[in-house]
């Protein structure tokens, strides 16, 4: 068994290369030594070994020539190997002087590589730092060149990015401590530059204010261009309202759209600063805090505004005008930000500061016009006013507490303008002399006619000119005064809201009021009077004027800007019809009291027991002149029928009296007639006709209905029967 294994070791080590060998003398030499037979193993090995010399002996006794050849060659080999020894210990030496200095070199290579190494992360940090530095000042840069959505992006690109890197140093970790303050100069430099933007939108705003309320003055004129076109609306439908709406889409096939104030050419606003610093805003997750600062930036202005104007504001147009151009520009960019912004201002805030800025005004306007007496005044300020109402209800502002404003100062616009026609009635009355107005010329006729409506018959129309009229110049010029007055007072209310016509009936009650206590008072007080030509003229003044308060009926009902066409009936016409009949009443008084007068210095027998041949002188030349020629012109019926005969205190009288009277009467007549006067040539007809009929031989003959008519037809029956009875 170890004999074939020294066989097999051998055969391996001649089949296989040393690794092999090794592989398998290992578990060979592993199993001598576990079963302990490493002499046995040594002696067989051991005889192996000379029976291999011995082979190799009997080999080289065989072979010997061969092998002293092969000695020799060896020998040879030998010596060469020994040369070669030489030379490779030579070379061996070379190389490893050269390989001490290689090593040296790559030792040195090395580390200068390490060096290099070092080097570039070194310069590659230090390139970190200074982008990382770079960005830090590009953060100042971009604040200063108002870039802030920029800078923020920077500092939040060194905070992500760029910090974490070099966070290892210590500028590094002092910059991440300052990342909020960065962000923090940031916010205070564009909210500086916010702040900056509203108060330098001042200028802006009374701009846009300006425009805004021109272009509404053009709108106007167009719609009251359409109305007068045949549109057939009135002017109640206003500005605003749904009618104009449908119009404009009808007629024009567009919406009403707001005013576009930013389009212009004449404003220049740049709303930039604001979003800029929404947006900062927005990014920093601060949008609460910037809505809130800003509400009250603006409610400060508004109020700083009116206050500042407040403090030194008089009674000036041209200022409040400034003023409300100024507000109106204000809510403006209040509505322009409202609806290009998202989730920043809400309609509730602008109305809310809508209604700071109305309350304000409202007080600067009760304390401006507080002692203002006069009404051209206070339209100017309602046309500003009104102008103003309407372009912001354009914008959809609250103007509930403004139109109720300008009820009140309608109101207050009415008593100036009733004071003023007051003051002007009044004075016309002291200035009026009581006769008839001479007209010089067609041209003066033509003027008088156009502010007041009269009409005269057929024969006067006919007369020349000079010519008087029946009215005194206070009936012509009263009437023009109150004309202007209802055109003023509808020129003030032009654009009210009218659903309820509420402003016809106060203008209705406010010309009832002028005509009732000023007009018809004062003429009332003066029927008081005993100068019966001055009475006379009332009468007649207020015949006409009873017929111009139809012509002012008519005028309301022209003016009247809504659509209700019911008529229009002012107290003032009864008033005044009941009026002229106490003035014709007060009139047959005097005339009477005249004539009674001179009748009881007359001395009248009723029964005389003849008849006197010459008319009775009682009746003065005198009387005659001024009563007949100034009292009895154009006096109606009632008035110019004498109630001598029928007077209750006359009990009888003769025929001997008729007669006498008789010749008064044509004395009278007589008179009437040298005066040349169409107007009084009819005054004693019905008396004429009572005297024929009492000095008819036949009285029976009134029943005689042709008889009556074609000669009696003036008399009263009850008249008659008096007459006969005494």
């Amino acid at each position: 068994m170890a004999e074939f294994d020294i066989q097999q070791l051998v055969l391996v080590s001649d089949a296989t290369n040393d690794a092999e060998n090794l592989e398998h003398l290992g578990p060979t030499m592993k199993e001598v030594y576990r079963n302990n037979k490493m002499k046995p193993f040594l002696d067989q090995l051991g005889s192996f070994i000379r029976r291999k010399e011995m082979e190799i002996e009997k080999m080289c006794n065989s072979n010997y020539q061969e092998f002293v050849h092969s000695v020799d060659r060896l020998l040879k080999v030998r010596q060469g190997t020994v040369d070669l020894k030489d030379k490779i210990h030579t070379l061996n030496t070379d190389l490893q002087r050269a390989g001490t200095e290689l090593t040296a070199k790559k030792r040195e290579l090395i580390e200068s590589k390490k060096i290099l190494e070092n080097i570039g992360t070194a310069t590659e940090t230090l390139r970190t730092c200074i982008h990382f530095l770079d960005l830090a000042n590009r953060v100042n840069v971009q604040v200063e060149n108002r870039k802030y959505y920029s800078a923020l992006r920077i500092v939040d690109e060194i905070q992500v990015v760029h910090l974490r890197s070099v966070i290892q140093f210590e500028f590094a970790r002092h910059m991440q401590d300052c990342i909020p303050i960065l962000q923090h100069a940031i916010k205070d430099a564009v909210t500086t530059e916010m702040k900056e933007w509203l108060f330098s939108i001042r200028s802006n705003q009374k701009a846009m204010g300006k425009l805004a309320m021109d272009r509404m003055t053009a709108r106007q004129d167009r719609w009251r261009e359409r109305s007068r076109k045949g549109l057939k609306l009135r002017t109640s439908h206003n500005v605003n309202s749904a009618v104009e709406a449908a119009v404009n889409e009808e007629n024009e096939g567009e919406h009403i759209r707001q005013l576009d104030i930013l389009d212009s050419d004449e404003v220049k606003l740049d709303i930039k600063p604001l979003y800029q610093c929404l947006h900062i805003y927005d990014e920093l997750g601060q949008r609460t805090e910037f809505k809130q600062s800003y509400a009250e930036d603006r409610r400060a202005q508004a109020k700083l505004a009116l206050s500042s104007i407040t403090s030194s504001f008089n009674l000036n147009i041209d200022n409040f005008g400034s003023l409300l151009q100024d507000i109106l520009g204000f809510f403006i960019v209040e509505h322009i930000i409202l609806y290009s912004t998202s989730n920043f201002r809400t309609q509730s805030q602008l109305d809310e500061l809508c209604e700071l800025v109305t309350n304000l005004l409202l007080r600067l306007l009760s304390e401006g016009l507080a002692n203002c007496q006069d009404p051209d005044m206070f339209l100017k300020f309602k046309l500003l006013l009104m102008l103003y109402i309407q372009t912001m209800e354009s914008y959809n502002y609250p103007v509930s507490k403004l139109n109720d404003l300008l009820l009140t100062l309608f109101r207050t616009y009415a008593d100036q303008l009733e004071n003023k026609f007051s003051v002007n009635f009044h004075k016309l009355v002291d200035e009026d002399d009581y006769t008839p107005m001479l007209v010089e010329n067609q041209d003066e006729y033509n003027v008088l006619q156009m502010s007041f409506r009269f009409k005269e018959d057929r024969k006067a129309s006919r007369q020349g000119f000079p010519r008087n009229l029946a009215f005194s110049k206070v009936v012509p010029y009263c009437c023009e005064d109150i004309i202007q007055f209802v055109k003023q007072f509808y020129l003030f209310v032009e654009g009210f809201n009218q659903e309820q016509n509420e402003m016809d009936d106060l203008v209705k009650d406010s010309l009832d009021t002028l005509l009732i206590q000023h007009v018809h008072s004062v003429w009332l007080k003066k029927l008081e009077s005993r100068n019966l030509t001055q009475i006379v003229q009332i009468f007649i003044n207020l015949e006409y004027f009873q017929g111009a308060c139809g012509d002012f009926e008519q005028l309301l009902g022209e003016r009247r800007p809504t659509s209700d066409d019911a008529k229009i009936s002012l107290q003032a016409t009864s008033l005044f019809r009941e009026t002229r009949k106490s003035a014709e009443k007060r009139i047959s008084e005097l005339v009477n009291s005249k004539i009674d007068d001179i009748l009881e210095l007359a001395e009248y027998d009723w029964l005389p027991t003849s008849i006197q041949e010459l008319h009775s002188t009682h009746l003065q030349v005198s009387f005659l002149s001024v009563v007949m020629t100034t009292t009895l012109q154009s006096l109606p019926e009632a008035i110019s029928t004498f109630g001598i005969f029928t007077d209750s205190n006359v009990k009888h009288i003769n025929q001997n009296f008729v007669a006498v009277f008789d010749k008064d009467i044509r004395y009278l007549e007589d008179f009437v007639a040298s005066l040349d006067n169409p107007n009084v040539v009819g005054t004693f007809l019905p008396l004429r006709q009572l005297i024929n009929l009492l000095l008819s031989e036949n009285t029976e003959e009134y029943m005689d209905q042709s008889i009556r008519n074609r000669s009696y037809s003036q008399v009263k029956p009850d008249d008659v029967t008096r007459m006969l009875e005494k």
